[in-house]
């Protein structure tokens, strides 16, 4: 089994910086791509169910984790570009991608950009169904501002309870020392293109099998969970949407057990075709 956390070498013609990367597993490639604020470790409960069946990419996007920033003036287009460059860069053959949030909202967008080596989209409650509002949570800074201090592991529990988890016991000790890492490592600024109306449009370029899952407790789903689910539905009606009880929206974490138990076999599908 390979287990390593690196950046690829730059390929031959390579227009951008190769992106960080786990890799772990041997079989048919799945590419998991991390939601904002985040990195590689959004899939830590997910990698150990894949690994076995996939070989696995798991990437930190850029301005994010162990990848290279993302330049201030650089346009929307040319952060699609660079991830499918590094995507296509790292696997040989049919690619299933799998987005979470912000980095759903990334993978909708990349998709097309794959062309014939896409053979499967899931995208885990991902964005890019315009700003959240109203949005019933309240945020805490991570950062310090104007010389006042803050309780940053404080904060970061309360976050991970207010738009993470629904239940307020999944934010754990060491989970938050995984959101407080994650959040200093973060760069880039996610919502300029999560919360962008785009869901419907990227569907539209998207031929492949699509698998969508949420919890059903996301309060980052406005207006809800089932209305986003009717959105994809109307416009991809061969979509697959599963829903999961009793988590919220890093549903690969907090319910791991059942979400792996839903993509598991998307991707055995995916593997077979």
């Amino acid at each position: 089994m390979t287990n390593l956390a690196t950046n690829l070498s730059r390929q031959a013609g390579a227009v951008y910086p190769p992106l960080a990367c786990r890799v772990e597993g041997a079989g048919p490639n799945v590419v998991l791509v991390h939601g904002g604020a985040g990195s590689w470790t959004h899939w830590i409960r997910t990698i150990p169910a894949l690994r076995d069946h996939f070989r696995v990419y798991a990437i930190d996007l850029p301005g994010c984790g162990d990848s290279p920033d993302f330049p201030a003036a650089g346009t929307d287009k040319q952060y699609f570009n660079w991830v499918a460059e590094a995507i296509l860069a790292m696997c040989e053959g049919p690619i299933a991608l799998v987005g979470f949030s912000f980095g759903g909202s990334v993978s909708a967008a990349v998709a097309p950009l794959l062309g014939d080596r896409l053979a499967a989209l899931c995208l885990v409650a991902p964005g890019s169904f315009g700003k959240p509002t109203p949005r019933d949570v309240t945020m805490k800074p991570m950062r310090a501002r104007d010389d006042r201090e803050i309780d940053e592991r404080e904060n970061a529990r309360h976050n991970l309870c207010q738009i993470m988890f629904a239940n307020d016991e999944s934010a754990d000790e060491a989970t938050v020392d995984l959101q407080i890492d994650n959040v200093r490592r973060a760069r880039f600024p996610s919502r300029r293109i999560s919360w962008q109306d785009r869901i419907d449009s990227d569907l539209a370029q998207i031929d492949c099998p699509i698998q969508f899952i949420w919890g059903l407790g996301d309060r980052m789903a406005t207006p809800s969970v089932p209305a986003r689910g009717e959105r994809v539905r109307a416009a991809k009606p061969a979509s697959r949407v599963d829903l999961i009880p009793g988590g919220g929206h890093w549903i690969q974490y907090e319910s791991a057990d059942a979400f792996n138990a839903v993509l598991l076999p998307f991707l055995t599908e995916f593997a077979r075709s």
